[in-house]
């Protein structure tokens, strides 16, 4: 009796954990190149961040409009919903078109 419940919890416990792990979303990192400066694209879902590969980064209008070539670049998509931030990394959200 003991093993069959053993049993059954492992199989119970091992089922949950590939549920978990098939539902969180892909994460997925690229490098891209936009105007001589390499971008760090990484996605999860429909998350994006995008930063700068350089030590130091002048953030500006310039440097913001290179970080949305450099998702096009990277996810075939734009980014809506975007928050800047003091780090000069963009965050938000893929705008991918439906297919």
């Amino acid at each position: 009796m003991r093993k069959e419940i053993r049993t059954a919890a492992v199989a119970l416990v091992a089922l949950c954990a590939a549920g978990t792990a098939s539902a969180a979303p892909d994460k997925t990192s690229k490098i891209v190149e936009v105007n001589s400066k390499k971008y760090r694209v990484v996605t999860q879902g429909r998350a994006v961040l995008v930063a700068n590969k350089a030590f130091f980064v002048a953030y500006d209008v310039n440097e913001r409009d290179d970080q949305r070539a450099a998702v096009k670049l990277a996810t075939g998509c734009g980014i809506t919903d975007e928050l800047p931030s003091n780090d000069a990394k963009l965050r938000g959200k893929l705008d991918c078109p439906s297919k």
